[in-house]
């Protein structure tokens, strides 16, 4: 059973067209159990199967997708936060291939991006300081704050180059198929492939070979892919070993952020793609603006505040996350005036989990002697957010092969 929901259909190549270098030579086959079904897991599940294993996987909620799910409303696709897509990383090279279908994506451009208090991050009017603003970006001058303000768009300011780069390049996209169309089309490849994926359902506890179900019922397996978020693994590993999963996960240090997304059926920023207050770690996106063929005529903002609780990663700016979520209206009441007499589809999310491994990541064969790989955005990558999870997922769904024997 898939558990997907979007409105997009993809016309999923066939499994020989879509298995590629991950493919096993000369291995048997392992059962394989993937505990999560957000980017992580369905990536990992993707090559895992493609390198001829047998995998069922698990997901708590009641859809796949983790904070990529965004839910249809009025034409509008309202999720989790701002998300762009960086051109040929991770998730956007996987997506591509899963589907002939084309994939439409537009970029956020400089020239209307404004850092509040400091400008246009390109502004077109004015060519030496353009000049300037692109020269500190490409310098990477973090002393700089239109360079500072690129830096946080980018990356929600967690240190990745590669999507600093990428904004100054033009290559933060956002896709015609918002987020959840992404995921369907892992879940049209994994369906069109015959791979197991139960929602709703919650893993009790694992030992080495075995998850033990909510429900009551038992799965015996070769290798555990741990691909929940670090605060489930966290649980699930004390079980199997408190000493070890207390030495990693203590390490962690978490950020949270408060959301807003609204679709309105008015353009209350104009022009403009994208702005950021550096003083309050904000930013607000349309969507729309960016991408018009992701919804309707009107705007679809996406509005982030990011850390500042006390359990965060960084300086303390807020008391509580109330504060925090009051902060970030009274940021759209400035940026985008009159929103609130306009909204077609509202979404809020006072506290999400932006990033768990703020300083420091698990290594995904932290665990192998338990037969168990790790999986997220928390575990070793060369990448941050979803194109780390996805990294994380597709090298955990290489190490699968490692754990025989």
């Amino acid at each position: 059973m898939l558990c997907w929901s979007n409105n997009h259909e993809h016309a999923a190549l066939s499994s020989c067209e879509w298995v590629d270098d991950v493919k096993a030579s000369g291995l048997s086959m392992v059962r394989a159990l993937i505990i999560g079904g957000g980017l992580a897991g369905l990536s990992a599940a993707l090559t895992a199967t493609s390198a001829g294993h047998h995998v069922v996987a698990l997901e708590r909620a009641k859809r796949i997708g983790g904070r990529a799910t965004s839910q249809p409303l009025d034409g509008f696709s309202i999720g989790y936060g701002p998300h762009l897509l960086m051109k040929n990383g991770p998730l956007h090279t996987m997506t591509k291939k899963l589907s002939r279908v084309r994939l439409a994506a537009m970029p956020l451009r400089p020239h209307k991006t404004e850092v509040l208090g400091h400008g246009l991050v390109r502004p077109t009017g004015n060519v030496s300081q353009a000049v300037q603003n692109k020269r500190a970006i490409r310098s990477r001058d973090l002393t700089n704050p239109i360079a500072r303000g690129a830096n946080f768009i980018s990356n929600w300011g967690f240190d990745d180059m590669k999507r600093f780069d990428s904004f100054n390049k033009g290559q933060l996209l956002v896709s015609n198929e918002g987020w959840a169309g992404l995921v369907g089309r892992m879940a049209a490849a994994l369906d069109e492939v015959g791979v197991f994926i139960e929602c709703g359902l919650e893993v009790s506890k694992i030992e080495q070979g075995k998850a033990h179900l909510s429900d009551g019922r038992t799965i015996e397996t070769d290798v555990i892919v741990l691909a929940c978020g670090a605060k489930a693994a966290r649980r699930l590993l004390s079980g199997v070993d408190s000493a070890m999963a207390e030495e990693h996960f203590s390490k962690l240090e978490r950020t949270t952020a408060s959301t807003i997304e609204v679709a309105l059926d008015s353009k209350p920023m104009g022009e403009h793609q994208a702005v950021i207050n550096l003083e309050r770690s904000m930013a607000l996106l349309d969507y729309i603006q960016i991408q018009p063929k992701l919804g309707p005529s009107g705007s679809h903002l996406s509005a982030i505040a990011v850390g500042g609780l006390a359990q965060d990663a960084g300086p303390t700016r807020y008391a509580s996350v109330e504060e925090r979520m009051e902060a970030l209206e009274l940021f759209l009441d400035e940026r985008a005036l009159g929103w609130r007499n306009h909204i077609v589809q509202e979404g809020r999310q006072a506290k999400i989990s932006l990033n768990e491994a703020s300083n420091h990541k698990l290594h995904p064969l932290a665990f192998a002697k338990h037969n168990i790989v790790l999986a997220g955005a928390w575990v070793e990558s060369t990448h941050t957010l979803a194109d780390g999870a996805v990294e994380s997922g597709q090298n955990a769904g290489r190490l699968i092969s490692k754990m025989q024997g």
